[in-house]
C-alpha cells in the first residue's frame, strides 16, 4: 500500500523551479533569434527595394541621354553620304557637327536634325550635371539656340528629381572614338571616317538614405560617322 502511494506521488510530481527557468530561458533565446532573423531579412528586402529604385532612376536618365546623343550628327539626307566620301564638302548634306564635351567632362552639347528637314544645324541638344540647391542633378537642354554648358539659362530642364536622388558624379568622354580608312582612290588618295563612341557614367544616391549609392554606365555608338 505504501509502495503504491509512493509510486503515485512520484508520477504526479510537477516541474521544478529550475526546470521552468531553463525552459523559459531557452524559449526567450529561440524567440529573440527568430525576431533578429526576421528583422535582418526585412531590412535586407527594404535595402534591395531602395537600391532597385535608385538604379531604375539612374538608368532612366542614362536612357534619355543615350537616345539623343546616338542621333547627333544625324540629318534626314544622311543617305547622301552613302559611298560618297565628299558628302560634307559637295553640298550633299548639311552637317550638324560633332559632339562637343566640356573641359570638366560633366557636360556635352551637340546639334541634330530633330524635325528631319535636312537642316542639321538648326536644332541643338545637350546634357550636364550641375549642383542646384546643394544637390547634384542632371539637366537637359530644351532650347532652340546652341546650348552653353556654363549658362544658367532656363532652357536647361532637370532630368533627375533633386527631392529623390542626388547625382554625385557624371562623366562623358569620347576616348573610344577612332579614325579608319574607308576608301583609297586610283590616285592613292585616302578617305578617312571617324567612328564615334561616347562613354557615359552616372553616380547617385538616395536623398532618403544616403547609404544607398549606385553607378551606372553606357557606351553609345553614334549612328552617323564623320567623313574627314
Amino acid at each position: 500500500m505504501n509502495g503504491m502511494r509512493s509510486h503515485f506521488n512520484t508520477r504526479s510530481r510537477g516541474f521544478s523551479l529550475m526546470e521552468v527557468l531553463i525552459a523559459s530561458s531557452l524559449s526567450l533565446v529561440v524567440t529573440a533569434s527568430m525576431i533578429a532573423l526576421m528583422s535582418s531579412s526585412l531590412g535586407s528586402t527594404a535595402r534591395i527595394i531602395k537600391m532597385t529604385r535608385l538604379t531604375d532612376d539612374l538608368r532612366s536618365a542614362m536612357l534619355l541621354m543615350s537616345r539623343d546623343v546616338r542621333r547627333s550628327n544625324y540629318t534626314a539626307d544622311a543617305i547622301n553620304c552613302f559611298a560618297n566620301p565628299d558628302c560634307l564638302t559637295d553640298g550633299s548634306i548639311s552637317s550638324p557637327g560633332d559632339v562637343v564635351i566640356s573641359d570638366n567632362n560633366e557636360c556635352f552639347v551637340f546639334s541634330m536634325d530633330r524635325d528631319q528637314d535636312g537642316e542639321g544645324t538648326e536644332n541643338a541638344g545637350g546634357f550636364r550635371r550641375v549642383v542646384a540647391g546643394g544637390v547634384g542633378v542632371i539637366q537637359m537642354w530644351v532650347g532652340e539656340s546652341v546650348p552653353d554648358c556654363a549658362s544658367p539659362d532656363a532652357s536647361w530642364a532637370a532630368v533627375t528629381d533633386a527631392n529623390d536622388i542626388e547625382i554625385t558624379g557624371f562623366s562623358v568622354d569620347d576616348d573610344l572614338s577612332y579614325t579608319e580608312v574607308v576608301l583609297e582612290d586610283t590616285e592613292g588618295i585616302q578617305y578617312f571616317q571617324k567612328v564615334r563612341k561616347v562613354r557615359m557614367n552616372i553616380s547617385g544616391r538616395l536623398i532618403s538614405d544616403l547609404s544607398i549609392q549606385r553607378t551606372v554606365g553606357d557606351i553609345i555608338n553614334l549612328r552617323n560617322n564623320l567623313y574627314l
